[in-house]
């Protein structure tokens, strides 16, 4: 029977997600496209209201930004296929829930962080800091990880852009929010949403968000292993203000 209400629920929660990427769900079409129990429905609604994974307003469904992320979590959790799962939640949305997980774990983010160094722009979809750590994060939701040749040139950018920032961490530092650090440890890795162990190409690591929290915790004691850049961050000086004459 827990099996049972375990596919239930996870089939109404990639349903939920599926109908609210865009716009609200109808509470009536959904009772009558879902081979489901009023009784069962009611209650799985009521848990996900409970537990404000949702809303219910006049037989609508509505979900918020956070609240999709945590359907979408609990989904995985519950066994869902993370590709429907990739497939209904948009890649800002998911760049969302893994700065979320960053932070929630002691760093500060900075999502799509543009710079500019050696004549081109470059962009890291999550930025992560706590010192000494910056972690240069790659989210990639579709991707299960390092398997095929797309993926793999994907990190090869990604260690490219992590090196250039960290030799221009001189001028980026402001910027980046690391002013008074006076040195700091750049590490690049990849994000997935799915459930799969790490792997490791090119001694970048990829990682599925719902592992994130513990990889926060443990790399440091294997931090020789992964590709990373130590640096110095030389002492801001402001640059002095100039006298308007007359």
């Amino acid at each position: 029977m827990c099996d049972l209400n375990a596919l239930t629920k996870r089939l109404l929660l990639q349903y939920i997600l599926e109908g609210t990427k865009e716009e609200s769900l109808d509470l009536n079409e959904a009772k009558e496209e879902l081979v489901i129990t009023d009784e069962a429905l009611k209650s799985i609604l009521k848990d996900l209201k409970i537990h404000d994974q949702i809303t219910i307003e006049k037989d609508v469904i509505k979900a918020s930004l956070d609240q999709r992320l945590e359907l979408a979590v609990n989904a995985i959790r519950l066994g869902a296929d993370f590709e429907k799962i990739s497939k209904s939640l948009g890649w800002l949305e998911f760049e969302e829930l893994v700065a979320r997980v960053f932070r929630e774990n002691g760093y500060s983010t900075r999502s799509r962080y543009r710079f500019k160094a050696e004549g081109r722009r470059w962009e890291i979809d999550v930025l992560a800091k706590s010192y000494p750590y910056i972690v240069c994060a790659e989210c990639k939701h579709y991707t299960t990880g390092m398997g095929n040749s797309t993926a793999r040139k994907i990190i090869e950018t990604h260690i490219e852009k992590t090196e250039v920032l960290s030799q221009h961490i001189d001028m980026l530092a402001n910027k980046m929010g690391v002013v008074k650090w006076k040195d700091a440890i750049l590490l690049p890795i990849a994000l997935t949403l799915s459930p799969t162990r790490m792997s490791i190409y090119r001694r970048v690591p990829s990682v599925s968000v719902l592992s994130l929290p513990s990889f926060l915790s443990e790399f440091p004691g294997y931090l020789e292993r992964m590709i990373h850049y130590k640096v110095e961050i030389p002492e801001h000086k402001p640059k002095p203000k100039q006298l308007k004459l007359g």
